[in-house]
């Protein structure tokens, strides 16, 4: 990431990233406290159903695209896996391809309380990587030293604008967990949660400033896209992108889970549509029909709609359907497995900066008329920020995408 965006750039957009990602978390959660809805249901009612779909379709696209990252993450790992155990090479589209063996019965699981255990086992393998690269950079600059800091570039004109898509990325998805966060508080804690949650986030932050900035000041301009391949060969290598690749396996259901539940939604209710258009009456409330009266004819009285029943999906149409997603991205994987930077920076700059910085000020200034004057103008003014870094950003990376 650090070498997208030169040292200065790179740090002055994490800064920028986590003071618009807060902004955006606080006004969000004042919004909240006012009407108590969940995030999508705060964009209705501040533009109707259009920000509902609106707010949706971010949430599934971000997620989808957060999941597609990630196969292509393990796959570049099993693909130097393998060959450490084997000597053979297998092609990055064989390894995504693969993945469809364990990703897709995962992606069956629907009780998310299954992989309590299994987050924090990946939690704790992510933490052993961790520490691995970060001992590995710090021997690395402490027995070849760079000759000077003055080498690095401050600022890669090059590349630049990948760098504005990875700093919205790696909240992962966070802002569309602002609200169940929460709602799930104990009530009596409910009033600290906000400045509880951006200390905690400002810390991650912090950790991934000195984290990148250590390992592009010990790799330099040799920093690769995924850092697990700076580790020499050996068995260190292969226990770090082993313990790494199956921290993201245990997490890609929690990824895809939010998305799943959102497609889930929209095919019961294009079902229940079908349904009501065989047999039944449609009606918005069937409460505001009037029983008749004794003086009413049976000509004068008012027929009664009949509500469709609630269509359910068969768990095999479930499993068949996150098949189907998964399949898909595994697909888009293979397409574009040489270009993680890529797709982190467009999932970042079209998704992730408007559910993150832009979204939640356009809903506060909607639901929060009576808010301060200053505060308005501050959130109009970081909107705006967040929307031309979007649009440039992904633009940019568009028109790029085939530049090696």
């Amino acid at each position: 990431g650090f070498e997208e965006g030169g040292l200065a750039f790179s740090l002055g957009m994490l800064v920028l990233s986590f003071a618009l990602f807060g902004l955006g978390a606080t006004r969000l959660l004042e919004a909240w406290a006012l009407h108590g809805r969940s995030y999508s249901g705060l964009m209705g009612k501040a533009f109707g159903l259009k920000g509902v779909y609106l707010c949706r379709v971010t949430i599934v696209l971000q997620q989808c695209g957060i999941c597609l990252t990630y196969v292509i993450f393990i796959a570049t790992n099993c693909r130097e896996l393998w060959a450490y155990w084997t000597g053979a090479t297998p092609t990055l589209a064989t390894c995504c391809a693969l993945q469809l063996l364990v990703l897709v019965p995962l992606s069956w699981i629907r009780d998310m309380q299954t992989f309590a255990t299994t987050n924090l086992i990946a939690n704790a393998l992510i933490l052993y990587a961790l520490i691995v690269l970060a001992l590995h950079a710090t021997t690395t600059i402490a027995h070849d030293p760079p000759a000077s800091l003055t080498t690095l570039p401050l600022f890669n004109r090059e590349s630049f604008y990948l760098f504005v898509g990875t700093s919205a990325f790696v909240y992962e998805g966070s802002a569309a967990l602002v609200v169940p966060l929460q709602e799930a508080v104990k009530p009596d804690r409910r009033a600290d949660f906000s400045k509880m949650y951006v200390r905690t986030c400002a810390g991650i932050i912090a950790t991934y400033i000195f984290f990148g900035a250590l390992n592009w000041i010990a790799y330099g301009k040799s920093t690769q896209v995924v850092l697990t391949l700076n580790l020499p060969r050996g068995p260190w290598k292969a226990s770090v992108q082993l313990a790494y690749s199956l921290a993201v396996v245990f997490t890609f259901p929690l990824q895809l889970y939010p998305a799943v539940q959102i497609l889930k939604s929209v095919g019961r209710k294009l079902k229940r549509l079908s349904v009501s258009r065989v047999g039944y009456v449609a009606i918005d409330d069937p409460t505001t029909v009037e029983p008749p009266s004794e003086t009413d004819t049976e000509a004068d009285t008012p027929t009664r709609a009949i509500k469709p029943p609630r269509p359910r999906t068969s768990k095999l149409e479930g499993n068949a359907a996150r098949t189907a997603v998964v399949a898909v991205l595994v697909a888009v994987a293979i397409a574009e497995v040489r270009r993680l930077d890529k797709i982190v920076a467009l999932v970042g700059g079209f998704l992730g900066i408007p559910l993150a910085f832009v979204y939640p000020l356009a809903v506060h200034l909607r639901l929060v008329p009576n808010a301060p004057a200053r505060t308005r103008a501050l959130s109009i003014v970081a909107m705006g920020v967040g929307a031309v870094l979007g649009l440039v950003c992904s633009a940019v990376t568009l028109l790029t995408w085939n530049r090696s």
